[in-house]
Parts: C-alpha cells; sequence; structure tokens
C-alpha cells in the first residue's frame, strides 16, 4: 500500500511538472519566441554572403548570413540555407533597422531658445523638417559648422516656441568609429527606450534591416553621413523578415 501511495505521488509530481513545461513553452510562443522552436523546419528566409554591421557599437563589420524565421533572426554567422529561400547578398551591406526619435516619457520637450548651451548639443534633438530627428551637434554636421554657429541659426530662423527634445543620451567621447555612430542611430537608441528586441542584428531579434550597395558607400563617406544623423539610403528594406521596399539593382 506504501508503494502504491508512493508510486502515485510520483505520478502526480511528474504530470504536474510536464503541465507546468507545457504551459512555460506555450508562454515563451505566445511572446515572440518561437525561433526557439522548430529547429528542423526551414528557415523563412537566409540572407547570405552579406556584410553586416550589427548595430551593438562594439564588433566591427564582418561577412556572414543571417537566417530568419517567424519576422526573429535565429542565426547570424555561417548558415546552412538548405531547403530555404536565400536571398544573396553578395556586394550589399546589411544594417539595421534605425530607431526613430519619438515623444516618450525619456524625451521631455524644452524651448529651442533655452536649450543650448544648457544641455549638450548631443542631447537636444530637433522636432521641425528638415533637421526632425537630428541631434544639435548632428545638424551642425549637416550644416558645416560649429555647433554654436549652427545653434545661433537655427534659433534666428525658429518660432519663438519651437521646441526641441532633451533626451539624457550619454556619449562621453568626442570621437566614434562608425560601428559605434552607427550604434548611436540603432542599438543604443533601442536600448535607451527600452526596445529590448530591436536595433541590433543578433539572435532573437527582430529580422528589420536595410541593404545598401557596399561599393557605393566608402568608410570615409559612411562616416560624414554617421556623423550627420544619416544612414546610406538603402536600396531594400526588411520588416520582420519581410521586404518592404525593393529597388532594381541591376544599373
Amino acid at each position: 500500500m506504501y508503494r502504491i501511495k508512493r508510486l502515485t505521488l510520483v505520478l502526480t509530481v511528474l504530470i504536474i511538472s510536464f503541465i507546468a513545461v507545457l504551459s512555460v513553452l506555450q508562454g515563451l510562443k505566445n511572446k515572440g519566441y518561437s525561433y526557439l522552436f522548430h529547429t528542423n523546419k526551414p528557415y523563412d528566409l537566409v540572407i547570405k554572403y552579406a556584410q553586416i554591421l550589427d548595430g551593438a557599437g562594439e564588433n566591427k563589420a564582418f561577412r556572414g548570413d543571417i537566417a530568419v524565421r517567424d519576422g526573429k533572426i535565429v542565426g547570424v554567422g555561417y548558415v546552412n540555407a538548405q531547403d530555404s529561400p536565400v536571398f544573396d547578398a553578395g556586394g550589399l551591406t546589411i544594417i539595421p533597422w534605425p530607431i526613430k526619435i519619438e515623444k516618450t516619457e525619456e524625451a521631455l520637450e524644452h524651448l529651442l531658445r533655452h536649450s543650448y548651451p544648457r544641455y549638450p548639443a548631443d542631447q537636444i534633438f530637433l522636432q521641425d523638417p528638415p533637421y526632425e530627428g537630428l541631434s544639435l551637434r548632428q545638424a551642425a554636421y549637416e550644416l558645416g559648422m560649429g555647433v554654436d554657429s549652427a545653434y545661433k541659426i537655427l534659433e534666428k530662423q525658429a518660432e519663438p516656441e519651437t521646441k526641441v527634445w532633451l533626451i539624457p543620451f550619454d556619449f562621453a567621447k568626442d570621437k566614434f568609429s562608425n560601428e559605434e555612430l552607427l550604434a548611436q542611430l540603432t542599438g543604443y537608441r533601442a536600448e535607451f527606450f527600452g526596445l529590448q528586441d530591436q536595433g541590433i542584428i543578433r539572435k532573437g531579434y527582430k529580422a528589420d534591416f536595410y541593404i545598401y550597395k557596399s561599393r557605393d558607400v566608402s568608410a570615409e563617406s559612411l562616416n560624414v553621413l554617421l556623423k550627420r544623423g544619416r544612414i546610406p539610403e538603402p536600396i531594400y528594406k526588411v520588416k520582420e523578415g519581410n521586404f518592404t521596399q525593393q529597388e532594381n539593382t541591376s544599373q
């Protein structure tokens, strides 16, 4: 009788544990972690032979493949694309989808005419075209002048009630690599705004990319663009693994 009771108890514990595991797995799927499952299934998309700037701000550009399933990145590096649709990205560079500056709890509004030099130029973001979304420092690069001169011009052209966003990004260095400058538009911003699965080309993150021709953008010209808060004009845009923009690349 004791053995039967003990066996019944063990079976009950096993059943409860099994149900709990199933519940956890289903919860992971529902929260967007389906890329952890179905490892034997073909990928939804494999991007091969690309030059990758991952947006993390740490890694140099590297050659590699990207595997996508259910809108998520499930592999970066070498990917065996057997039975999966392949996009040949030879001669192309892939970067994360840029993160827009928008009004959030972290972005406080302030009058432009009282913003500088009270606040650092890297933390003042303009709201109005043609410099919408750029920091004061980036706008100064765009204008081809120092921050003080750029601020005087922008303040003179603006209406008295023109507002900016104050966003406390902490960029303590004076000089940045291209990888770090890109991260200021992608991975660093995503981290600051709490977008945990965006802004970086990394396993488990959303498959959101901009793709441009490598030959059209040298390291020097990329540096100039990024300092201005701009990115190279993409020939393809990919959102959650789906191409949303395609242009003729045969020219």
